[in-house]
């Protein structure tokens, strides 16, 4: 079927302005190296984090002492007198406090003495004080203080000489479909796929969490429900983007059945854990989102209609790969993390000797955490127990409680830190398998 679009049509030169750093919206640029947003308000730590992610950064880092340093003359100069930091320690070592952006265990530190300190579950989140004697230094608190200020931080960008490009972030220019000057807005894979080609630019991939958060920020406020990855199949359940960037990140949702070639991903704000992505055809209808780099110089921008063709294209793959993956049996009883002492997803946990029909009798406990930044996502993708599997808060409430078999569910937890016990004393009586559970950030 033919479509008569009418789109702002821009002839890209091939050419760059010379770049130069700046932020995205509503961040700013402080010393040409950070982008930083200033609170309004004082939140407990994990609402701050929120608030910082729905711009698309987190809360401010520190990797040396220059930037501490800087942050708290700067912070102190706002009258912010103790900051949230991006960290959390999950024990009483440095190498057991980690950044909240991803980078890993601190590899500067500036604790108080006795810091860090953890004396309850979900006491490890960081603050920085920024008067006193204690200027600078960081200590550990109970993440459900009240009053703290904080910082956000965002990822740096490059000025972009067009004025279209009102959403630039992290040396790219994001172009929503509901945005566009066009009739419809929402196209099947490769509809959209050409009218991004068309104009210079590609379909949305995406490399890092702090990336699908931005995204989300786009549609805050929308009513769509959904936007088309620039992703194809290559093999069944195996992507590649097409703008030929790395798949190096994914954020597929464990318990989506749905199979097809294309991937879709999930903006809606009444999900608690949106964001994630599923399979889909690529003939669904739905909104996209074009992209280009940021400090691209563009010339002889005019109105002028453009036919687009949607092309109804029979989906194909070479039938040599068979999917194994489901029926594929292995022994993952080392790989069940019975008992350890934390287990820092994302990843994947089970029961013990799990999928065997006799496994052995054990009383397992799992302690799970995910960075500061995030609550914790469990998925069951399996579930065949005779005793029951028990998933605890932080605080030590009971927030799941559910024996025998099940189809696929998710718990989603209210911090980033749960606790599960299950005792598989009864499951070879009973030839249950046990259970797989897949834990992930959200």
């Amino acid at each position: 079927m033919n479509f008569s679009i009418f789109l702002i049509c821009s002839l890209f030169s091939l050419g760059y302005y010379a770049t130069q750093k700046s932020c995205p919206r509503g961040f700013e640029l402080y010393k040409n190296k950070k982008c930083l947003i200033f609170a309004q308000t004082s939140l407990k730590h994990l609402e701050a984090e929120q608030q910082c992610r729905s711009y698309g950064g987190h809360l401010f880092t520190v990797n040396n002492a220059i930037d501490n340093r800087a942050i708290n003359d700067l912070a102190a100069n706002h009258g912010l007198a103790y900051i949230w930091m991006g960290m959390y320690c999950f024990g009483n070592q440095t190498n057991l406090c980690y950044l909240d952006d991803g980078s890993g265990p601190i590899k500067y530190s500036n604790f108080n003495p006795g810091f860090p300190r953890i004396d309850t579950e979900r006491s490890g989140c960081v603050f920085m004080e920024t008067f006193g004697n204690d200027i600078g230094r960081w200590s550990t608190s109970p993440c459900e203080w009240s009053g703290l200020w904080y910082l956000c931080e965002g990822p740096t960008t490059v000025d972009d000489p067009h004025p279209n490009c009102i959403h630039n972030y992290n040396g790219n220019c994001y172009y929503p479909s509901h945005e566009l000057n066009i009739p419809v807005m929402n196209r099947t894979f490769y509809a959209t796929e050409s009218i991004c080609h068309t104009h210079s630019m590609e379909l949305l991939s995406i490399h890092s969490r702090e990336e699908v958060d931005y995204i989300k920020f786009l549609y805050n406020g929308t009513d769509i429900k959904q936007v088309s990855l620039g992703a194809h199949a290559i093999v069944p359940d195996e992507f590649a983007w097409t703008d030929g960037t790395k798949f190096k990140y994914e954020n597929f949702d464990p318990l989506s059945t749905a199979k097809g070639n294309c991937l879709t991903m999930n903006v809606d704000t009444d999900r608690e854990d949106n964001g994630m992505w599923y399979q889909t055809i690529c003939q669904t209808i739905q909104d996209f989102v074009c992209v280009r780099k940021a400090g691209k110089a563009i010339v002889g921008v005019e109105e002028e209609p453009m036919e687009v063709e949607d092309v109804e294209v029979e989906e194909v793959i070479n039938p040599k790969f068979q999917m194994v993956k489901d029926s594929k049996t292995i022994n993952l009883a080392d790989a069940s993390h019975c008992n350890t002492t934390l287990f820092l997803a994302p990843g994947t946990i089970t029961s013990i000797d799990y999928p065997s029909q006799s496994p052995r009798s054990m009383l397992c406990t799992w302690k799970i955490a995910v960075l500061g930044a995030f609550r914790l996502g469990l998925y069951f993708t399996d579930f065949s127990v005779y005793e029951p599997v028990f998933v605890y808060s932080s605080n030590g409430t009971l927030l799941s409680f559910r024996q025998f078999d099940h189809d696929p569910f998710s718990v989603l937890a209210p911090s980033n830190m749960i606790t599960i016990t299950h005792d598989s004393v009864k499951d070879a009586q009973y030839q249950k398998r046990g259970f797989s559970a897949t834990v992930l950030p959200f």
